[in-house]
């Protein structure tokens, strides 16, 4: 009793301790700020943009784009780091013309080699977006893949199981050394496996090729894993090969440098990047290593435990029992107090993955310590009479084990709430476009946020046609078309499942400005449907100057980002058939020769179509259409001599 009084203290003075200390967290190396700021207008164009971010991204695995919205990218060199700081990152570009530009960055952590992705706007003499007070921000980072997931498992498990098994090896059965060998080879292998799945996760994340990752700090990290991890894998050689108290020793290295590798792993981890880092650091190793002597030496004593029961069992469960209750002390204690530092919040805890994770965490230990409680109070005191309760309850309280690391495992590759808070920023409204099968056996809601040219995140929400109820996918993929630029290749998206039952991914189909084709790809089974989705892309619109005449067609000046300009009309203005003019001005307004051009139409409502073409002069093209009411758009594309790109679009209403 005076025990549990004393774990009842410590664990409610690490609890306080938790919630009066500094909680400021990063993990993963999201975006915080930047140069020019995420939907700034600045009038003089910047040298360079900068970038800070919550963790020192990797300067060989990071990169910073800058593109307009035609698409070009204004890159004048590599990213490097800025001097005199780990956290930021820049990227030179070449004169900015006015117009909107967008940044799109990816970084990996050297603190715990997570990727992460993220794009912002800014203006350079003109707003960044067209609606007022949007911003363009998206960051974080894709969900993790079952790799690193499963990795990280193998990983965590291998080390509980070589601590676990040393330790009452040394300390439990004080009187003999059992046979635990084949769970410490079990343990190593898992842990070797594991961590080794976990570097190969994080390269195929960063797209890094294996000849590349040991001069970053992904292969420093790996190293890192790698020498305590072979030690451990010496000791078990040890247990094996030696007889006597040399036995004990190698027992010694095996538990010394599981531990070792628990705290590489936890350097490695969010911990590594959270302040205050020494108590988050410290935290997050007691906890797995806690974990190791509490379930890891449940298992070992399981295996020991073999045969008939007597006085010397009963003795072994006993101390384990108790060392087990001083060990679940710490690991409540530790994980709230981690779960306050990365959680912060009531609301992130109920409203988030991570904190839905942390629930899930805590009600498994919960059970572990529930079954450990039957173990204690009935199972141990009557070891000594008959082992089948102690073994069955140990057995069911070592797989909610297991089952409790599995979600350590897939914490450790999600962003806390509080870095993902940090790095949002103010959030764009999503842009909606919603559609069913021609069978009409689905709907498919699409949100796409911020969608302007460039990084967007894609939210897919796909539910019954009759009912309304969602439906559970075995996959869901978004395939890119634009129709007014064929050279753009299309492309394709696969969005992973959300708990809330939407399929959420982030990338840069949206390239470029324009109305897309979008077809999402439901699939299950024999069900399987496509669903055809028009996609605008919300863009600043074009500065046009309008001169009228009477008598004479409306002449309409689109001026490009680069300082030329596009002069349409169309002849005659009014509903019927017409010709539609388009002519190339470069920036001194003479005529600037355009080697092929393409005009494309969509009327409203309806689908986009080419338009045929014929050249009168260098820089000017007429195409042959019809037009009834309402708004027609025309995207209007020509490539120079040097091979340049000029892109636009106007939207014109016949007669007016």
């Amino acid at each position: 009793m005076r025990r549990l009084s004393l774990g009842l203290i410590a664990l409610g003075f690490a609890v306080g301790s938790a919630v009066a200390l500094p909680t400021s967290a990063s993990a993963h190396a999201l975006a915080q700020s930047s140069d020019p700021a995420d939907g700034a207008t600045v009038e003089q164009p910047p040298a360079a943009i900068t970038i800070t971010f919550g963790e020192a991204p990797d300067t060989k695995l990071s990169t910073i784009t800058v593109l307009d919205t035609s698409g070009r990218s204004f890159d004048a060199g590599p990213t490097e780091a800025v001097p005199g700081t780990t956290e930021q990152l820049r990227v030179a570009v070449n004169p900015l013309p006015r117009g909107v530009y967008t940044v799109s960055w990816r970084t990996v952590s050297t603190v715990d080699g997570h990727f992460a992705t993220g794009s912002f706007a800014f203006g350079v003499g003109v707003a960044p977006t067209g609606t007022s007070g949007a911003s363009a921000t998206v960051s974080g980072a894709p969900p993790p893949s079952a790799l690193a997931v499963a990795g990280r498992w193998m990983l965590f498990a291998g080390l509980v199981l070589l601590l676990g098994g040393a330790f009452v090896a040394l300390v439990v059965f004080r009187e003999r050394v059992p046979s635990t060998a084949p769970l410490l080879v079990t343990g190593w292998v898992l842990a070797a496996a594991g961590t080794f799945a976990v570097a190969e996760a994080q390269r195929e994340a960063a797209e890094a090729s294996w000849s590349d990752v040991f001069a970053t700090s992904l292969g420093h990290t790996l190293v890192g894993r790698i020498i305590p991890t072979a030690i451990a894998g010496l000791g078990v050689i040890g247990v094996l090969a030696v007889r006597g108290r040399a036995v004990r020793a190698a027992l010694v290295v095996v538990s010394l440098a599981a531990a070792g590798a628990m705290w590489a792993d936890a350097a490695a981890s969010h911990a590594g990047g959270e302040s205050p880092a020494a108590f988050n650091l410290l935290a997050q190793w007691l906890h797995v290593v806690a974990v190791g002597v509490w379930i890891g030496g449940l298992a070992a004593l399981l295996l020991g435990l073999r045969g008939l029961a007597n006085p010397s069992k009963a003795s072994a469960a006993r101390r384990l029992s108790t060392t087990a209750a001083v060990a679940l002390v710490v690991v409540a204690a530790t994980g709230i107090a981690r779960s306050v530092v990365e959680v912060e919040s009531w609301s992130n805890l109920a409203g988030t993955a991570f904190g839905k994770l942390v629930i899930l965490k805590l009600g498994l230990i919960a059970v572990l310590a529930a079954l450990g409680a039957v173990n204690r109070f009935r199972n141990v005191p009557a070891a000594a009479r008959a082992l089948g309760g102690l073994r069955c309850v140990g057995s069911v309280e070592v797989v909610a084990g297991a089952a409790a690391v599995l979600v350590a495992a897939a914490l450790v590759n999600v962003a806390p709430p509080v870095s993902s808070a940090q790095a949002a920023g103010n959030g764009a409204q999503p842009l909606v476009v919603t559609g069913s099968d021609e069978a009409t056996t689905v709907r498919v809601r699409l949100e796409i946020t911020p969608g302007t040219p460039g990084f967007n995140r894609f939210v897919a929400r796909v539910t019954d046609y009759d009912s309304g109820t969602a439906v559970n996918a075995q996959s869901v993929q978004l395939s890119f078309r634009l129709p007014v630029r064929p050279d753009v290749g299309a492309s394709t998206l696969s969005l992973a499942g959300q708990s809330d039952g939407s399929y959420a991914a982030r990338g840069a189909n949206l390239s470029l400005d324009g109305t897309w084709q979008v077809t999402v790809l439901v699939e299950r089974g024999a069900q399987s449907a496509e669903v055809a989705l028009r996609v605008t892309t919300r863009s600043q619109p074009e500065k046009i100057d309008v001169s009228r005449v009477p008598g004479e067609p409306t002449l309409y000046t689109i001026h490009l980002s680069g300082g030329g300009t596009v002069q349409v009309y169309i002849d005659p203005n009014k509903p019927g058939p017409l010709e539609f003019h388009s002519t190339f001005f470069d920036a001194s307004g003479a005529e600037l020769p355009v080697t092929s051009a393409r005009i494309t139409m969509t009327p409203p409502g309806g689908a986009a179509q080419t338009l045929p073409i014929r050249q009168l002069e260098p820089g000017h093209y007429v195409a042959d259409a019809t037009l009834g009411t309402g708004s027609y758009r025309f995207d209007i594309t020509g490539t120079t001599a040097s091979g340049e790109t000029i892109a636009t679009h106007i939207s014109i209403t016949a007669g007016t």
